[in-house]
């Protein structure tokens, strides 16, 4: 008898919960169903990791760039330049309006 031991290449069923079903599935991964299924999961996860990690240092380095112009340009990366002369247009124009109402 060999309690608490490794069996000899036995894959075990793996219970999952509906949580755990839809967390694989936000994840777009298979959840593993055997133990067998572990390792090739483990990998998938792994490259999932990676690619986020990816992802953030892209986006930290968007954040740094927009921050630098903001700072030293005073301009907005996410404004388009037309938007901002048209709104500059509309705040003259309230201005004037509010200049020949006193």
């Amino acid at each position: 008898k060999n309690k608490g031991g490794k069996e000899g290449g036995a894959s075990k069923p793996i219970k999952h919960n509906a949580e755990t079903f839809r967390l694989f599935d936000q994840l777009k991964l298979d959840a593993p169903i055997t133990t067998d299924d572990v390792p090739a999961c483990l990998e998938k996860l792994e490259a999932k990791l990676e690619h986020y990690k990816v992802k953030v240092k892209e986006w930290e380095e968007k954040r740094d760039e927009m921050k630098r112009k903001l700072i030293e340009e005073g301009i907005r990366p996410d404004v388009d330049p037309e938007d901002k002369a048209e709104k500059a247009e509309e705040e003259k124009a309230e201005e004037e309006k509010a200049e020949e109402e006193k």
